[in-house]
């Protein structure tokens, strides 16, 4: 990847999104920034080009004949947002993979997708399996190369209010200490620490066409 590069993004909206969005917009070696979203971001930048549909899958194909050679795709939910397992899995498997598809008709060669770690659709986890039933189905899309992003619970200014989320995060200060090894990947990490292995992953060269990236890895890609 070099200079003038073309990205197009989905799910800016979100706290990952968000911050990637900013990320890319301030970096030197982009171009054009197409957004995929059913609402306006309040952003403004030259860089930035918003198309807002209902149906993120099926966007207007049409960016001044704009060929992105980047997708990034920071789309899920909770099953407490969504209100039931057919419509997480609606979500954060269907709406991700058509994303995908699209992206790829539109001429991506490189796709960045937010996943969680544990994916694996063979999981107990309804939420984990759906990460994994995503990732496979992406997979077979044959990206030139395809990254999955594996953090642990995120953390970071969000839009919406979650108490939970907020709860684990606090009683996670104390218990992140004392991770070691592999246990250190289930720490909380910075949405922004997450945008910026984004920013770097894009610029790097991947041997292999599939890599799934932990929340270890990320720190030492922003370190």
């Amino acid at each position: 990847m070099t200079l003038n590069t073309s990205i197009v993004i989905a799910g800016a909206t979100g706290l990952v999104g968000r911050e990637t969005l900013k990320a890319v917009l301030k970096d030197y070696r982009v171009s054009k920034v197409i957004s995929l979203s059913r609402r306006k971001i309040e952003m403004e930048d030259s860089k930035l080009e918003q198309w807002i549909t209902n149906d993120l899958s099926k966007p207007e194909l049409q960016a001044n004949n704009l060929t992105p050679s980047v997708g990034i795709i920071a789309l899920g939910t909770t099953l407490k947002k969504a209100g039931s397992k057919e419509k997480l899995r609606a979500i954060d498997v269907d709406l991700v993979a058509n994303t995908a598809k699209t992206m790829r008709e539109m001429g991506v060669k490189h796709l960045v997708v937010i996943s969680c770690l544990g994916a694996n659709p063979k999981a107990l986890s309804h939420y984990l399996r759906c990460k994994g039933d995503m990732e496979n189905l992406v997979e077979g899309l044959n990206f030139d190369n395809v990254s999955f992003m594996h953090p642990g619970p995120l953390a970071g200014d969000r839009h919406e209010h979650r108490t939970d989320e907020k709860l684990l995060q606090g009683m996670m200060r104390f218990v992140t200490p004392l991770m070691i090894g592999k246990l250190r990947n289930y720490a909380p990490i910075e949405a922004n620490d997450v945008a910026q292995a984004i920013l770097k992953l894009m610029y790097m060269h991947n041997k292999k066409p599939v890599s799934r990236v932990t929340t270890q890895q990320i720190l030492k890609m922003v370190a």
